[in-house]
């Protein structure tokens, strides 16, 4: 297509022309510094939350190690009250988000029962022998028992529970939700 004479001067100047060009560098940049910064707020706000829960746990598992006898209500109920207070109302646990179990010893945490593997295959199989530590009757792969167990044993307290994103569903993949937990082993005192 031909452009008149007149037109060409104007094109030329507009072509050659810097004005406006930090404009539309920061107008290409800015959503994704902007999604960069929410990041790392989100990010941070999240490590604090599970920061400060974690702490509130370390201070409700005294009431375990210790035997304190909470007077009303259970001592569930009792280390979700310290946690939840403990974490400034940015998350609301319930009894059913903490758990407790009990173990033999510091080493036996996390482990399963102990098996004899018949066929060889590297796993427990239905049938083969086992010794049953927590007492249920089944083979586990966790040889906890749940309680928060007596003078000198070894509890691990566990709060498990989600941290909605402050600016909701701004990342899909996660449905807003980044799934949490916090953890403290304690070894009860002799009461």
């Amino acid at each position: 297509m031909l452009v008149p004479k007149r037109y060409k001067h104007i094109i030329s100047k507009f072509v050659r022309g810097e004005k406006g060009t930090t404009a539309v560098e920061l107008a290409l940049i800015s959503p994704v510094l902007v999604t960069v910064l929410f990041g790392i707020i989100e990010l941070s706000v999240a490590m604090f939350v599970n920061t400060v829960v974690e702490g509130g746990l370390r201070d409700a598992s005294r009431i375990g190690l210790t035997g304190l006898e909470v007077g009303e209500g259970s001592r569930e109920q009792a280390i979700v009250d310290i946690v939840n207070g403990a974490s400034l109302g940015m998350v609301s646990l319930t009894t059913s988000d903490v758990s407790s179990k009990i173990y033999p010893s510091f080493g036996d945490i996390g482990m399963p029962e102990p098996y004899t593997d018949d066929d060889g295959d590297g796993s427990y199989t239905d049938g083969e022998p086992f010794e049953d530590i927590n007492g249920n009757g089944d083979w586990d792969s966790d040889m906890g028992e749940a309680g928060l167990g007596g003078p000198g044993e070894i509890v691990l307290y566990s709060i498990s529970y989600n941290w909605n994103f402050l600016s909701g569903q701004m990342i899909p993949i996660l449905n807003g939700v980044i799934p949490m937990t916090a953890s403290m082993v304690v070894r009860n005192e002799p009461f």
